[in-house]
C-alpha cells in the first residue's frame, strides 16, 4: 500500500479540559511534525544523562538493519494509521516510537546519500532521543526498554541506537 505525504487527512484532538476538539486538515507530512510536537508536549520529567565510556562504534549498518523493512511509504502509511485518533504520543508505546524513529532515520539516510540539503537529519536524531529518553528510567539508567542498548554512548549516537533498537525489533516479530 502507497501513501502519499502530500494526501490531504482530517485530524482532531480532544483533551480533558479543552472547550471544543482542535479539528484541522493537513498532509501526511505535516501529520509527521505534529506527532513531534506532541512528544514535545508529553515529555515531562527530566532525565540526567549518564556519562558514557568509550568504546569503539559497532552499531548495525543502516543496510543490515533495513533489508527486510517495509518500504518507507508503508511505514509512513503504518505510523500515520497508528496515531490518527490520539491525542498525545504517550498513548502510542514503544514500538510506535521505535518503527517512527526507523522510518525518520531511513528518509534522513535517504537524503544523506542524495547530498538533498534537508532537516531530515535534524528530525531523525531528535526522534531518536526521544526514544532513547523513553528507553531509560528516571535514573539514566537503561531499565524502561525491553532490552539494553549494547553501547553506553547511545547519548552521543541517538540514529544508531535506533538501528540497534530496530534491528532486534525486526528479528523478533
Amino acid at each position: 500500500m502507497d501513501i502519499n505525504p502530500d494526501e490531504v487527512v482530517s485530524v482532531e484532538l480532544d483533551c480533558d479540559g479543552w472547550t471544543a476538539p482542535y479539528a484541522r486538515d493537513i498532509t501526511r507530512r505535516q501529520l509527521g511534525d505534529l506527532l513531534l510536537q506532541l512528544d514535545d508536549m508529553a515529555d515531562t520529567t527530566e532525565t540526567a544523562d549518564p556519562a558514557p565510556e568509550p568504546q569503539p562504534l559497532t552499531w548495525p549498518t543502516p543496510a543490515d538493519t533495513y533489508a527486510k523493512a517495509p518500504s518507507i511509504i508503508s511505514e509512513i502509511g503504518w505510523t500515520t494509521e497508528g496515531a490518527i485518533g490520539r491525542p498525545t504520543a504517550a498513548l502510542l508505546g514503544r514500538e510506535f516510537r521505535l518503527r517512527k524513529a526507523a522510518v525518520l532515520d531511513r528518509i534522513a539516510l535517504r537524503d544523506e546519500a542524495e547530498n538533498f540539503d534537508s532537516d531530515a537529519p535534524e528530525i531523525a536524531a531528535e526522534a531518536a532521543r526521544r526514544l532513547l529518553d523513553k528507553d531509560r528510567d528516571g535514573n539514566g539508567n537503561y531499565g524502561g526498554a525491553p532490552y539494553r542498548p549494547e553501547h553506553p554512548d547511545a547519548i552521543a549516537h541517538p540514529r544508531g541506537y535506533v538501528r540497534q533498537e530496530y534491528a532486534h525489533w525486526a528479528k523478533n516479530h
